[in-house]
């Protein structure tokens, strides 16, 4: 979505535009400099196509007077000033507290409209410098879902083996790494998990009939991972209000981050890493409260 000018004839010189513009490509023209026969003030040059494509200024224009092209329509509708009132805090705060990672799943296919709108609900979730560089591959089939469970799963094989060497390995792990290989609780762990793996259980994808790998470009301020973080917690809640349960898998993550023949099988582009990895279904289970968190631990700096 490229920004190209202003109309002439809607701009109405509110200067809205100059305002919201993180880039300040908006210029408003001095007595000076003006123009009688120009009744517009404001001006938008980007010379050196430091534009973002944000379309801050096309969202705050009240005349839209923001002429840009390759893009669909801005989407508007009857009380875009007041979404306070759409949906009040006192009931948003109600579906964040009531949000829960789901590993209990009916044994039924989501259908595919609700996936695209959830889809559709990360297309619009923020991102660093407006990049919007996700990639998504959505694995629907239940042998692909079961081969990469599998091969993540591995892991866990390997873990087993080399945890009698555990103190001649652990210098070279990282500090959390480190304290977990160590920990006297590693081997029932990893015992118990291969036990389930023998029972038949998916204990990556916990049966889920849907998941979401999202892979994006690194970024040189290293933001793709909190972009990542932002739009799948968009999906969770879309997903939510369409009667889903979701659950983002860490380990997965990880394990598709170190292994390029993976992200080769489900054709990731060379360049692309995954920055998160979600699981999505119907729920078997249902909850019936929000359980307590923590206080919160917060330092202000008030005016004196």
């Amino acid at each position: 979505m490229k920004v190209l000018e202003i109309d002439d004839d809607k701009c109405n010189n509110c200067g809205e535009c100059e305002k919201v513009c993180p880039s300040k490509l908006f210029t408003k023209l001095t007595e000076k400099n003006r123009h009688d026969k120009i009744y517009r003030l404001y001006f938008f040059d980007d010379p050196y196509d430091f534009c973002v494509k944000c379309g801050h200024c096309i969202a705050v224009c009240p005349t839209e007077a923001i002429l840009y092209e390759e893009a669909e329509a801005p989407f508007n509708f009857e009380g875009t000033k007041k979404l306070e009132n759409i949906l009040p805090y006192e009931e948003m705060i109600k579906l964040l507290r009531l949000r829960r990672s789901m590993r209990v799943f009916k044994k039924e296919e989501i259908p595919k409209e609700k996936i695209e709108k959830v889809l559709e609900a990360m297309r619009y979730a923020p991102s660093a410098s407006n990049r919007q560089n996700w990639r998504y591959t959505v694995i629907r089939d239940k042998n692909e879902i079961t081969y990469l469970s599998n091969e993540i799963a591995r892991f866990f094989k390997v873990a087993r083996r080399l945890l009698p060497l555990k103190y001649l390995i652990a210098p070279f792990l990282s500090k959390g790494a480190r304290r977990r290989v160590l920990n006297p609780k590693s081997k029932i762990q990893l015992d118990k998990a291969l036990q389930r793996m023998k029972n038949g259980e998916d204990i990556v994808f916990f049966d889920a009939p849907c998941v979401i790998l999202l892979s994006s470009r690194e970024y040189t301020n290293g933001l793709a991972e909190n972009d990542a973080g932002i739009a799948l917690t968009y999906g969770m809640l879309a997903a939510q209000s369409l009667g889903l349960g979701t659950c983002w898998i860490g380990f997965a993550q990880r394990r598709l981050q170190n292994k390029i023949k993976l992200r080769k099988h489900f054709k990731i582009q060379k360049g692309l890493n995954v920055h998160g990895v979600m699981i999505m279904g119907i729920p078997a289970v249902e909850y019936q409260r929000g359980p307590p968190r923590k206080d919160l631990k917060v330092n202000w700096f008030e005016k004196k």
